[in-house]
C-alpha cells in the first residue's frame, strides 16, 4: 500500500530534471514503461497506474521520474502516490517517492534515506486524471534519471480517448412492404465488442449476424445496437410491414348467362387498394381496370377472370363469370290463317319459331303485345286486315321481319230466309235455357254459331251438329258469360272442309229470341 507522500513546490527540482533530461546516457541504461487504462471516454476522471522498470543490465539507478501530462488531461495532484518495488541481486528495498506540484508534469524523486530505483525494479505511479474532451491518442511521456544522465526507452505508455460510439449498420433487410412472414437482417457494429437485438417492444439482447424471425402480419421494427470496450453506445433500427394476406376480388357487374350483345363490360372492386389484371376466354391475365369492356365478340361461350394485387404483390383468387353470347335473331312462322278473303268476323292464327323464346302479336298497326299460338280475334269489321307476328329468343333478339297475314272481311250474302233458323221461333220469349235448332246443309261438316246481347258477341262456337244447347255460364274471348236477362241474336253459317280451313259458306240464317226471368 502506497503511504501518502509529501508535495513540495519544488521549481528548481522541476528545472533541473529537465536539464538533466537532456544529458547522456549510457547505452545499456534502458527503460519500458505501460499505462493502464489504455482507453477511456473524453472529459472523464480515472485513476491511471504508469509503470516504469529499468532493465535489469543497466548499469545505474534512478534516482528521479518525469511523466509528462498529455494536452488536455488535468491531473489531481493530491492524488498522485508512487513507491518502487524491491530489487534482492541489487540489494535494493521498496521505497516510496515523492511527487512536486508542479503538474506540467509529474516530477517524482527518492527522498533522502530512501532507496534509489534499481536495475530490474519497477517505480509504478498511481493517479487520478480527467481526460482530454476530445477524441484521440494522448502519450504520457515518461523519463527516468540519475545524477549524470537519464534512461531511454523505446516506447511510450499511451492512452485513446474514444467518445465517438461504434457505427452500426443493417446491410441487409426485407423490404417494406413485405410479403413474406420471415424476415433476416444483416449487420455491421464497427469496434463495438458487444452488439445486441430487440424486436418490437421486446429487450435487446445478444446476437450475431445474420438475424432472422419468422413474424405475423403488421408492422415490426428490427433495432441493434453495438456496445464497444468503454460503453460508447451506436445504434440502427428499421420499420416494415408485413402483408402475407391477399386482397379479395368481387365482380360487381357483368353480362348474364345470355346476352344479345357482341360488347360486354365487367366491374369489379377489392377489399383494399388494388391493381387489377383481366383475362378473357383463358387469354393471359393483363392488367386492367374497372370497368373492363369488350367489343366484337362472337356467338358463342365466353368466360371472364379478374384478380386483385395489392400494394405488397398479394395476388388474389380470380373471380370467373361465364356467359354465352346469342345475336341471331329467330325466323317466325306462320303455321293457319284465315281465308285472304272472308265474311267471318271472326280470325284465329296459329305460329311458331325456329327456336325457343316467346312471342309478340299486333292486329292492325297496333302495339306489339305478348301472345301465344294460336291467337284468336273476334268482332273484326268489315275491310282489309293486318296480322303481325314476331319471334323474340331467350336472349332478347326480337325477328326483325315479323311474320304478316293481310285478309279481307267481305260483307255475308243476303241471307237466306231465317225459316232455316227453327227454334226457338223469331222473337221468342224464354224463360229456360234455350235450345237451338237449325235445318243441315248438304255436304257442311260444321257450322259456326254466333251469338249476341246487343252488338257485344258473347258466344262463337263450331257444333258439327245441327243444334246447340245454351248454357246459363260459359266462357268465351277470355272472359266468363252469362245468360242474363235480355234480347239476344243469333246466327249459323255451314262450314265446309276441314274445320281448321275456316271456309265458311253463306249465312244460313239469323233469329232472336228474349230471355225473362221466370
Amino acid at each position: 500500500m502506497f503511504n501518502r507522500r509529501r508535495l513540495s513546490l519544488a521549481i528548481t527540482t522541476a528545472a533541473c530534471l529537465l536539464v538533466a533530461s537532456g544529458a547522456s546516457a549510457d547505452p545499456l541504461d534502458t527503460f519500458t514503461a505501460t499505462a493502464a487504462p489504455t482507453h477511456v471516454k473524453p472529459s472523464t476522471s480515472v485513476s491511471y497506474t504508469i509503470s516504469l522498470t529499468i532493465d535489469p543490465s543497466a548499469l545505474n539507478r534512478a534516482q528521479r521520474a518525469k511523466i509528462g501530462i498529455p494536452s488536455g488531461f488535468t491531473v489531481d495532484p493530491v492524488s498522485v502516490q508512487a513507491m518502487t518495488t524491491a530489487a534482492e541481486n541489487e540489494n535494493c528495498d521498496a521505497a516510496t517517492w515523492e511527487a512536486d506540484a508542479d503538474l506540467i508534469a509529474i516530477n517524482l524523486s527518492r527522498p533522502p534515506g530512501n532507496n534509489a530505483l534499481c536495475p530490474g525494479a519497477t517505480l509504478t505511479v498511481v493517479f487520478v486524471a480527467a481526460s482530454a474532451a476530445a477524441d484521440g491518442t494522448y502519450e504520457w511521456t515518461s523519463e527516468l534519471f540519475y545524477d549524470t544522465g537519464a534512461f531511454t526507452t523505446d516506447a511510450q505508455p499511451s492512452v485513446v480517448v474514444d467518445g465517438t460510439a461504434p457505427t452500426v449498420t443493417i446491410t441487409a433487410k426485407p423490404p417494406s412492404p413485405s410479403t413474406s412472414a420471415s424476415a433476416t437482417f444483416n449487420f455491421t457494429a464497427g469496434d463495438a465488442m458487444n452488439i445486441e437485438c430487440k424486436l418490437d417492444d421486446g429487450a435487446f439482447a445478444a446476437c450475431s449476424s445474420p438475424q432472422s424471425y419468422n413474424l405475423a402480419d403488421g408492422s415490426h421494427t428490427f433495432s441493434v445496437r453495438g456496445i464497444d470496450a468503454l460503453g460508447n453506445v451506436g445504434a440502427a433500427s428499421y420499420t416494415w410491414t408485413i402483408e402475407t394476406r391477399a386482397p379479395t376480388a368481387a365482380l360487381t357487374s357483368a353480362p348474364s348467362g345470355l346476352s344479345n350483345s357482341s360488347a360486354a363490360s365487367f366491374a369489379f372492386s377489392a377489399d383494399e387498394p388494388s391493381s387489377f389484371e383481366c383475362s378473357l376466354d383463358n387469354r393471359g391475365f393483363e392488367p386492367c381496370s374497372s370497368p373492363a369492356t369488350y367489343h366484337g365478340l362472337g356467338d358463342g361461350q365466353h368466360a371472364f377472370n379478374v384478380r386483385a394485387i395489392d400494394a405488397v404483390g398479394n395476388v388474389s383468387p380470380a373471380v370467373s363469370r361465364a356467359w354465352t353470347i346469342d345475336t341471331t335473331a329467330p325466323e317466325t312462322s306462320l303455321a293457319s290463317v284465315p281465308n285472304s278473303a272472308t265474311t267471318a268476323t271472326s280470325a284465329t292464327f296459329a305460329f311458331s319459331a325456329s327456336e325457343a323464346g316467346w312471342f309478340e302479336c299486333r292486329l292492325d298497326g297496333a302495339p306489339f303485345a305478348l301472345c301465344g299460338s294460336p291467337k284468336s280475334y273476334g268482332d273484326l269489321g268489315k275491310g282489309d286486315h293486318r296480322f303481325e307476328v314476331r319471334a323474340i329468343d331467350a336472349a332478347g333478339n326480337a325477328d326483325a321481319t315479323p311474320a304478316l297475314h293481310a285478309w279481307k272481311i267481305e260483307a255475308p250474302a243476303r241471307a237466306i230466309s231465317s225459316s232455316a233458323l227453327l227454334a226457338p221461333r223469331g222473337g221468342a220469349r224464354v224463360t229456360k235455357l234455350p235450345l237451338l235448332r237449325w235445318r243441315p246443309v248438304a255436304r257442311a261438316r260444321y257450322y259456326n254459331v254466333q251469338v249476341f246481347r246487343g252488338k257485344q258477341k258473347v258466344l262463337s262456337v263450331w257444333p258439327t251438329r245441327t243444334r246447340l244447347q245454351l248454357r246459363a255460364r260459359w266462357k268465351f274471348a277470355g272472359r266468363v258469360r252469362r245468360l242474363t236477362p235480355g234480347a239476344y241474336r243469333w246466327y249459323v253459317w255451314p262450314g265446309f272442309g276441314v274445320p281448321s280451313a275456316r271456309n265458311y259458306g253463306q249465312l244460313l240464317g239469323q233469329s232472336t229470341f228474349v230471355v225473362v226471368r221466370r
